[in-house]
C-alpha cells in the first residue's frame, strides 16, 4: 500500500504543481474535472450517480471554477445559479418527497466541491498568485504528514471515533506544530513577505481549519458509510478525497488575505 501511495504521489504532483505554475485557463480546467469527478463520486456513494440530477450536480459544481476564473463577481453570481439551476430541475421531480434528499444533496455537493475549490483559482488569479496557492497546497500537506507521522508514531487517544477512528489527539496536535511552522518556512522559501503578525496569525489559524476540513468530509462519507469517496486514486481514495483539507484552507487564506492584508 505504501509504495502505491508513494508512486501516486511520485505521478501527481508533478501534475498538481504544472497546473499551479501555469495556471490561468488550465487551472480552472483542473479544478473544474476535478470537482466534476469529487461531486459524481459522492452521487456513487449514494447509488444516485445515473439519475439526471446528479449530472447537474457535477456540472454546476464544475461550471463555478470556471466562473471564478472570469472573475470574482462572476463566481458570486454562478453560485445563485447554482441554486436556482438545481432547485429549477427539482420542480420538474415525480415524487418531491422521495427525491428531496438528492436535491439536498446535489446543492450541497455542487456549492461544497465547486464553490470552495473555486478559491484554488481565485488565489491564482490574485497577485503573487502562484506563489500565494503553492504556499497554501504546501501548508496542507505538511499540516497533514505531521498528523499522519505524530499519530502513528505516538497516537493513543483518539479525536473523533465517531466520524474518523484513525485519528487522534497526538496526531492533531502534531499537526498544529507542522502547520504552524510550515507558515514561517514557505514564507522565507517563497519569499512571500508576510509581517510576523501575518505569520503567526495564519500559522494559528491554518491547521486547526485543515483538520477541520478533513473532519467535515469523514463526516459525509460517514453519514454514507464508505471509507474513501472512490478508488480512482490508487492508495489514496478517490479525487474528493484528495481535495478534503485544501477546501477549507484556500478560502481562509484568500480571506486573510483580502481583509487583513
Amino acid at each position: 500500500m505504501l509504495i502505491q501511495r508513494l508512486i501516486t504521489a511520485a505521478i501527481g504532483i508533478p501534475l498538481v504543481a504544472a497546473a499551479i505554475w501555469i495556471g490561468d485557463a488550465l487551472l480552472a480546467a483542473v479544478v473544474a474535472l476535478a470537482v466534476f469527478i469529487a461531486t459524481m463520486e459522492f452521487a456513487a456513494a449514494r447509488h444516485a450517480n445515473r439519475t439526471p440530477l446528479a449530472l447537474l450536480s457535477a456540472l454546476a459544481a464544475a461550471a463555478l471554477p470556471a466562473a471564478a476564473y472570469a472573475g470574482e463577481e462572476y463566481f458570486l453570481g454562478a453560485i445563485v445559479g447554482v441554486i436556482v439551476a438545481l432547485s429549477a430541475a427539482f420542480t420538474l421531480t415525480n415524487d418531491p418527497i422521495q427525491d428531496v434528499q438528492d436535491w439536498v444533496w446535489g446543492v450541497a455537493t455542487a456549492l461544497y466541491f465547486g464553490a470552495l475549490a473555486s478559491y484554488f483559482v481565485l488565489i491564482r488569479e490574485s497577485g503573487n498568485g502562484r506563489d500565494l496557492l503553492f504556499f497554501t497546497v504546501l501548508t496542507v500537506w505538511a499540516t497533514d504528514t505531521g498528523a499522519y507521522g505524530v499519530g502513528r508514531l505516538i497516537g493513543r487517544h483518539k479525536l473523533a471515533p465517531a466520524i474518523s477512528p484513525g485519528k487522534t489527539i497526538e496526531g492533531t496536535l502534531g499537526s498544529l506544530v507542522t502547520g504552524f511552522a510550515a507558515v514561517f518556512v514557505l514564507n522565507e522559501v517563497l519569499d512571500l513577505g508576510l509581517a510576523l503578525e501575518d505569520r503567526i496569525a495564519l500559522g494559528l489559524i491554518l491547521p486547526p481549519v485543515i483538520g477541520v476540513g478533513d473532519l467535515a468530509e469523514s463526516a459525509l462519507k460517514r453519514s454514507l458509510s464508505i471509507k474513501d469517496s472512490s478508488g480512482l486514486v490508487p492508495g489514496h481514495g478517490g479525487i474528493a478525497d484528495r481535495l478534503d483539507s485544501l477546501l477549507f484552507a484556500a478560502p481562509a487564506v484568500y480571506y486573510y488575505l483580502l481583509w487583513l492584508v
